[in-house]
């Protein structure tokens, strides 16, 4: 063997018997593969060296042509005996798994292909409908990193049937269409948050001071907001505030992970508590929340008896098709609940705040400031 091929060989021939039926069995519980698949998703960078050498099925060590240079002829038959023994290989292993695995199958064709349908089996199906719904809300709101999230979507979309698997990968196709800032700060977060490592950076807070302002973060919980699916992130802010605080990573820059510096996330910390009453991302965090009385017209009544919403009492029908309802809302240092404001807002006519007086008369304040901006832009000419 010549000095440049000796150490791939021995590293693939020291591969042992378990790992190797166990990242088969990985491998083909993800998608039907033949023997030439296998081969060279276990051993990518032989299968590299040998382009050209005989495509899915390689050759035999006697079929190489005589005609090639002394020293090419030499490694190039290297390979092939090589790979005509780990050929061999995968497929004592794969008739190991046949015994093994209950739910080996055979594909029959040229090559045939095998896979393990285990992972299928064991889902009931309201389980596997709940993943496809974790992975619509993840292609709608994938931004910029395509490659990630795309392996993401094709992972999740691998529990479903595989009549489905068609539809569902021409769904994603367009998957990273959605433009955010998040696209730069994706890989940095994650390495933090996975890694158990405070994250450094600049942010500006909207209506604040209009400033850049430095903040050390512990990132305790990633959260997608349940209305634009925007991702935030609440944890310990240690270096200003000094208290569990909620950052949206899109407004975060020059971001840096603290890889010297570990942490743990506390047992006192509760999520459920953290976002009780939360229509978005900011809940009570131990505050008490205000309850809002709402009044809704008969021609929105259907949106609030289709339900879904867990901050809301039960509705209470009127004779004329209208309903009213309570809900339940965490409020902001000005004493308003900003997060549900826009959602009442959306019901335009259809809705009247009735209790409290003073979230009444913001409601009031906003529907008539509306229509004022809206007369004074009708019928005029624009102005230069």
């Amino acid at each position: 063997m010549t000095a440049d091929f000796a150490p791939e060989a021995a590293q693939t021939e020291s591969l042992p018997k378990t790992e190797r039926l166990f990242r088969l069995a990985s491998l083909l519980r993800a998608a039907p593969r033949s023997v030439g698949d296998l081969v060279r998703l276990l051993y990518p960078t032989i299968s590299a060296a040998t382009i050209g050498v005989g495509g899915s099925s390689w050759p035999k060590p006697h079929d190489e042509p005589d005609e090639r240079p002394p020293v090419q002829h030499d490694t190039q038959r290297q390979w092939q005996r090589l790979l005509w023994r780990l050929e061999r290989s995968i497929q004592r292993d794969i008739e190991d798994l046949e015994r093994l695995e209950d739910d080996f199958e055979r594909i029959s064709g040229r090559p045939p292909r095998y896979r393990i349908r285990t992972h299928r089996s064991q889902l009931h199906p309201v389980e596997m409908l709940a993943l496809h719904a974790a992975a619509r809300l993840t292609y709608h709101r994938a931004s910029g990193q395509r490659l990630h999230h795309r392996a993401a979507l094709e992972k999740l979309g691998q529990w479903l049937p595989e009549h489905l698997h068609g539809v569902v990968a021409r769904s994603v196709q367009d998957v990273g269409r959605r433009s955010s800032r998040e696209d730069l700060n994706l890989e940095k977060v994650a390495a933090a948050w996975l890694g158990g490592h405070p994250l450094r950076f600049e942010y500006r807070k909207p209506g604040g001071s209009g400033q850049w302002r430095t903040n050390i973060m512990e990132i305790y919980l990633i959260e997608a907001h349940p209305q634009n699916l925007d991702l935030y992130l609440i944890g310990q802010e240690t270096s200003f505030h000094r208290e569990v605080r909620t950052f949206k990573l899109s407004r975060l820059r020059s971001l840096h992970v603290l890889t010297d510096q570990m942490y743990r996330i506390p047992d006192s910390f509760d999520p459920q508590q953290f976002f009780h009453s939360a229509w978005g991302v900011v809940g009570t965090q131990g505050q008490v929340a205000e309850t809002i009385t709402l009044r809704f017209r008969a021609d929105a009544a259907y949106r609030i008896l289709e339900g879904g919403y867990a901050q809301m009492s039960e509705p209470i029908p009127h004779p004329d098709g209208s309903l009213t309802a309570r809900i339940d809302a965490p409020i902001d240092s000005s004493g308003l609940p900003r997060e549900v404001l826009p959602w009442i807002l959306s019901f335009g006519p259809r809705v009247q705040v009735l209790s409290p007086p003073h979230i009444r008369q913001h409601w009031l304040d906003e529907l008539r400031a509306a229509v004022a901006g809206a007369d004074d832009g009708a019928g005029g000419e624009e102005t230069v």
